[in-house]
C-alpha cells in the first residue's frame, strides 16, 4: 500500500509543478516585457511612416523651390542678356519674375515648415529607439532567467515522474487500474488512512457501525469507504 500512496504523493507534486510552470512568473514578467516592446515597436514604425512622409513632402518642395530658380535665372539671363528688345516683353518678364520670386519665397516656407516638423520627429526617433534598445537587453536577461527557472522546474518534474513509474511498478496493476479511476473525482486523496476513528477522506464523521468494520480489519488492510467511496487503509 505505501507503493500507492508514494504513487499519490507524487501525482500531487507533479499537478503543483505543473502549475507552477503554467503560472510561472518568471513567464509573466518575459510576457509583460514583450507585450511593450510589441506596442514600442509600432509607436516607432508610424513615427516613423510619419517622419519619412514630411521628408517626402519636404523634397518635393525643395525640388519645387530648385525648378523655380531654374526658371528665374532662365528669364534673368533673357531679360538682361540683351535679348529681349521690346519694353513690353522686358515687363512681362519683370512681372513674371516677381511672381515666382513670391512663388519661392512660399515654397522656402513650406520647406522650413516641414524642416522644423522633422526635427522633432527625429529626436523622438531616436529616443523611442534608445527605450527599444533598452526593452530588448532587459527581453534578453529575462528570457535567461525564465529558461533557468523552466529548466530547473522541468527536472524537478523529470524527477517526480521517475520517483512516480518506480512507485507504480511496485503498486500491484489491477490497484493501480482503480486509482486511475477513481482520480478524476478524487484528485490528490483516493487513497486515505483510517485514523483510528474515521476516514481521513470524509468530508463527515465516519458512522460507527463504518468505522467499527475498520477497526476489526488487520493493520494495512485496504477497503472502499462505503461513505465517500475513497480507498481506506487500516
Amino acid at each position: 500500500m505505501e507503493a500507492l500512496f508514494a504513487v499519490q504523493e507524487e501525482d500531487t507534486n507533479l499537478r503543483q509543478l505543473q502549475h507552477r510552470h503554467e503560472h510561472l512568473p518568471e513567464a509573466e514578467h518575459l510576457a509583460e516585457l514583450k507585450a511593450a516592446h510589441a506596442a514600442q515597436v509600432a509607436a516607432q514604425q508610424n513615427l516613423a511612416a510619419e517622419s519619412l512622409e514630411s521628408m517626402q513632402r519636404q523634397k518635393r518642395y525643395e525640388q519645387e523651390v530648385a525648378a523655380v530658380e531654374a526658371r528665374i535665372a532662365d528669364l534673368d539671363q533673357k531679360l538682361y542678356g540683351g535679348m529681349i528688345t521690346s519694353p513690353k516683353d522686358a515687363s512681362s518678364l519683370s512681372n513674371e519674375i516677381t511672381l515666382l520670386k513670391e512663388r519661392q519665397d512660399g515654397l522656402e516656407e513650406k520647406v522650413l515648415e516641414y524642416m522644423e516638423i522633422l526635427e522633432p520627429l527625429n529626436e523622438q526617433l531616436e529616443e523611442m529607439n534608445r527605450t527599444k534598445e533598452e526593452q530588448e537587453k532587459e527581453i534578453e536577461q529575462a528570457t535567461a532567467v525564465f529558461q533557468k527557472t523552466e529548466a530547473e522546474l522541468l527536472g524537478d518534474k523529470a524527477a517526480a515522474e521517475k520517483r512516480r513509474d518506480d512507485a507504480a511498478e511496485q503498486t500491484d496493476p489491477g490497484l493501480l487500474v482503480r486509482y486511475e479511476g477513481l482520480r478524476r473525482s478524487f484528485g490528490a486523496s483516493v487513497i486515505v488512512r483510517f485514523d483510528g476513528h474515521s476516514c481521513q477522506g470524509c468530508p463527515t464523521t465516519m458512522p460507527a457501525m463504518e468505522a467499527d468494520r475498520f477497526k476489526g480489519m488487520d493493520e494495512g488492510t485496504m477497503s472502499d469507504c462505503n461513505e465517500c467511496g475513497r480507498l481506506v487503509v487500516r
